[in-house]
């Protein structure tokens, strides 16, 4: 045997007796034979080597300070390294992590038992790759840690990946101490042990020649009478469970028996004890223990199926339940080809034979290249497979162990990952990472003349402040329905981000371009998205010759896009702001006749106050607008009869922020969007949305303040009582100071309403 395999039979001989100590007490217990025990350890060898074999985790074993001392397939396939490197290999050469890193890690297992974190590995080649280690102390003295590794490269690269963990059970049971204190027949110590002195706390020199009772004067009367019964020739044993000074709860298991002079007569008593609280909480998990590698099978997250190697199966877990569609039940027995079914996904054909390939390899293979498993309802599902041998001592195979990784998900990320590389999740059409390398790409002479179309959709935010985001969205969503429809085959469509599209159109002179710009315009004109407009500004550029910077065609076709983005994107706003105009008073009569109302009090108060004819028109036309954010409040809250919820108030006072951002991106109505946005702040600045006061309002702001109220008031609304003109004044009258300018309430009572 040479020296690597000496190391691993340690490694198995080691981590088996976890499972063995216990279950050889079971057998103990019930009086099995040695034959029967020796077997049970030799089947908790094989069955743990098939696990470490089988995993597609790497699995390590680090001795004293950071030698590897094992490693399995699973690991070298992994990082490159094989066997031969066990002889130099180091925890230091596996990993970047740093000094300081790695003694708080190693602060911590001593302390913990068991950690997890993610780290950077380090090939044999010297590239790098994310890991999750799992590091379980499987000894202190001396020190062997146990790390199982799993490359995470793909889960952190994409982010959304798929994301497998895998919990390594722990199992740490510590050597129970025994003690033994010695007394004569007056219950005086003559010697104590040193676990003796350790479990009760006390000093072994000094002790010596003092009474039991000195030493424990709070010894119960109970324990003070088997003192006495043993005294006299009786051997009495027992458990207590007592609590510590320190809250400590433990459990003891003693005997005490009399010792004898040569004499034959009593020369005093023995006190045999024993703390056994591991054990005691070890107690309820023996069943788990005796079958701990089933345990293991169950819980873990990959199918797992064994087979003897005849090919008949002898365990399978939930997972491979799952995967195969076969019940345990039914399974165990059946042969391995009929349960497991796998084909080639290129092909369709059967791939079987893995039994004899695992049993001709004699050590792990690799079954994962294509592979769908079919389950007994002919379910077919994308699987990873790994295949392993059992031994038994003498190294003949007697079973296989299967490992299927379910690798639905996977691939499904792994194909979503590389569709969102090169597209547009909203529209669809390529992103500009695709269409920067297919300009690239189609910029080649076989491709002359070559056209570059961008296209810019004027106004969204116009109609993502007025409409929404997700009316927006349905726009650019109806733009790329255009360009698929209108486009030819080897076109190539991408959304640039934003607003802006480009279409490349390879073999395209001007002439043909300029149809194809027609015909998107055409579209564009005929669609039908009311109440929002769809515009688009359209430039494009031709490369006619190879000595053509493509570059500069781009900038071309972006400054005719531009030009033609100036010439209708005003008209196009414009038109936008008469559209939500023209919704609000059609679908709200009575905002139509406040807007209406409030708007010509304006007008009245302006005329009051000797404000020219520019100033009268101006601040008419923003008190016609300046309820224009309301397009954003749902109907059922305008119309709500009742009083507001919080939330619903809330929604209802972003009305002038919403109408502000419309106004401010159309140049006709950019002056008047300030004072859209500050018609609902007050004179003592406790009003919204910027808490504004006095004359730091803008005049127009105070003035429709003053109309808005008074129409509001006196309009018919579900969710008030009407007033009365004489109520509404002293409404006014009383706010005047707090609420409103006062010298305008008292020019629009004076001089409009009288």
């Amino acid at each position: 045997m040479n020296e690597s395999e000496l190391r691993y039979a340690y490694l198995v001989r080691n981590l088996a007796s976890i499972g063995s100590a216990i279950q050889a007490a079971e057998l103990k217990n019930q009086q099995h034979d040695q034959e029967e025990y020796n077997a049970s350890i030799l089947e908790s060898e094989r069955l743990l080597k098939a696990i470490l074999d089988t995993t597609q985790d790497g699995v390590i074993i680090v001795y004293g300070d950071g030698n590897v001392i094992y490693a399995n397939e699973a690991y070298y396939k992994m990082t490159g390294y094989s066997e031969e490197d066990l002889e130099t290999l180091n925890i230091n050469n596996v990993s970047q992590s740093n000094e300081r890193e790695r003694e708080k890690r190693l602060a911590a297992i001593k302390k913990k038992g068991a950690i997890l974190f993610e780290t950077v590995g380090k090939r044999k080649d010297g590239s790098i790759y994310d890991v999750e280690i799992s590091v379980t102390c499987f000894s202190t003295d001396p020190m062997i840690n146990i790390c199982f590794i799993r490359d995470i490269t793909d889960r952190k690269n994409a982010e959304k990946a798929i994301l497998h963990s895998h919990d390594l059970m722990r199992y740490i049971i510590e050597h129970n101490r025994s003690a033994v204190a010695i007394h004569d027949k007056d219950l005086n110590y003559m010697y104590i042990s040193r676990p003796y002195a350790e479990i009760f706390n006390v000093n072994p020199v000094e002790i010596i020649g003092k009474h039991h009772y000195e030493v424990f004067p709070e010894l119960p009367q109970s324990n003070r009478d088997v003192h006495q019964r043993v005294l006299k020739g009786e051997v009495v044993s027992a458990e207590n469970f007592y609590t510590e000074s320190d809250g400590t709860e433990r459990w003891m298991l003693w005997e005490c028996r009399p010792w004898y002079e040569n004499s034959g007569e009593i020369g005093g008593i023995i006190l045999y004890s024993e703390v056994i609280t591991e054990q005691k909480q070890l107690k309820q998990q023996l069943f788990n223990e005796k079958e701990q590698f089933k345990t293991i099978l169950l819980s873990v997250g990959d199918g797992v199926i064994s087979a003897d190697n005849q090919g008949s199966i002898t365990v399978m877990n939930p997972i491979a339940e799952k995967l195969t569609g076969w019940m345990s039940a039914d399974a165990l027995g059946m042969p391995l080809y009929d349960v497991l079914r796998v084909i080639r996904e290129d092909t369709g054909k059967p791939d079987e034979r893995y039994l004899e390939r695992v049993i001709a390899a004699g050590s792990i293979i690799d079954l994962s290249n294509g592979l769908l498993l079919l389950s007994r309802d002919g379910r077919e599902t994308p699987v990873e497979i790994g295949a392993a041998p059992i031994k038994d001592s003498k190294g003949n195979i007697v079973g296989v162990v299967i490992v299927i990784r379910d690798y639905t998900e996977k691939r499904f990320k792994q194909k979503e990952i590389e569709y969102l590389s090169y597209n547009d999740p909203l529209t669809g059409l390529y992103n500009r990472r695709y269409m920067e390398d297919s300009i690239k790409r189609l910029n080649t002479a076989r491709n002359i003349p070559l056209t570059l179309m961008v296209i810019d959709v004027n106004g969204l935010k116009l109609t993502n402040d007025a409409f929404g985001h997700e009316a927006g969205d349905r726009l650019l969503a109806k733009v790329a329905g255009i360009f698929r429809k209108v486009c030819r085959t080897d076109d190539i469509i991408g959304r640039m981000g934003g607003d802006e599209f480009c279409i490349l159109l390879p073999n395209t002179n001007e002439q043909q371009a300029d149809s194809i710009k027609e015909r998107i315009q055409s579209a564009a004109s005929n669609l039908k998205l009311d109440p929002i407009i769809l515009s688009l500004a359209v430039g494009y550029a031709t490369k006619t010759s190879p000595e053509q910077d493509i570059k500069a065609i781009m900038t071309a076709a972006d400054n005719l896009m531009y030009k033609d983005k100036i010439k209708y994107g005003k008209v196009m706003k414009s038109q936008a702001i008469d559209t939500v105009l023209h919704h609000i008073n059609a679908n709200y009569e009575q905002e139509h006749i406040h807007t209406e109302k409030v708007s010509q009090y304006c007008e009245a108060i302006a005329e009051a106050m000797g404000l020219s004819k520019k100033e009268i028109t101006d601040i008419k036309n923003a008190a016609a607008l300046h309820d224009i954010g309301k397009i954003m409040v749902p109907p059922q809250i305008l119309s709500k009869p009742d009083k507001l919820t919080q939330e619903e108030y809330a929604i209802i006072k972003r009305h002038p922020e919403i109408g502000y951002q419309m106004l401010k991106s159309v140049d006709e109505h950019v002056m008047l969007a300030e004072y859209v946005l500050h018609h609902h702040e007050c004179w003592d600045g406790t009003g919204y949305p910027e808490g504004l006061a006095g004359e730091n309002i803008p005049l127009y702001s105070r003035m429709i303040a003053v109309a808005d109220a008074y129409e509001a008031m006196t309009a018919v609304r579900p969710y008030q009582k009407t007033r009365t003109k004489e109520e509404a004044v002293a409404e006014l009258i009383r706010c005047a100071g707090s609420q409103f300018d006062p010298e305008i309430v008292t020019i629009f009572i004076e001089m409009v309403l009288t």
